[in-house]
């Protein structure tokens, strides 16, 4: 069964699908979004830099996470749901 990471800091999840982490899905729960990833070791080293203020990220992409995600809460789609749905990824390194 694999770990999944939950959170409803749309920055945090902005940033994370701009660093190429694919959103698994989003759910809400009293009208916060709460957005979910596949955790992994590189995840929660992204995350450890993301709130010590040390983690980086093409703006654009990030914009563009960002934009993607605020039609994810707006129309209440889930990624898994919708097969026209896709995240901008981009590889790891």
């Amino acid at each position: 069964m694999t770990k999944t990471y939950q959170s409803k800091d749309f920055y945090l999840a902005s940033f994370l699908v701009a660093s190429g982490f694919p959103l698994l899905a989003s759910s809400k729960v009293a009208g916060l979004t709460i957005f979910e990833f596949e955790e992994t070791t590189k995840l929660n080293s992204l995350i450890e830099k993301y709130y010590g203020f040390t983690a980086s990220v093409n703006p654009i992409t990030y914009a563009n996470s960002m934009r993607t995600l605020k039609t994810i809460i707006h129309a209440n789609i889930n990624p898994n749901d919708n097969e026209r749905f896709h995240t901008p990824t981009r590889k790891v390194s």
